[in-house]
């Protein structure tokens, strides 16, 4: 599994994530990656990769798709907490 730390802006907060790619190919020919969102850093034990987006053609296609999936994921959990204020 290929691991790549970025680090996402959402408002005034800045949230270090951690992905993983796995990349499946047939006969050599280019394959699909599968997004995986680590649920901590790849060093500690305790991390989990959790599956969250598959069928990318491209290394750099995937960790774009990755980032604007959990960017707006954590838009959601923001806009939740600010309505239960």
């Amino acid at each position: 599994m290929y691991k790549v730390k970025r680090t996402i802006y959402l408002q005034d907060q800045s949230i270090d994530v951690w992905f993983g790619l796995v990349s499946k190919n047939k006969n050599g020919k280019n394959g699909k990656y599968t997004v995986y969102l680590l649920t901590d850093d790849p060093a500690k034990p305790l991390n989990h990769a959790e599956p969250i987006l598959s069928n990318i053609t491209s290394k750099d296609t995937a960790i774009r798709q990755g980032i604007a999936y959990v960017k707006f994921m954590f838009q959601e959990i923001l806009d939740n907490q600010q309505k239960q204020s």
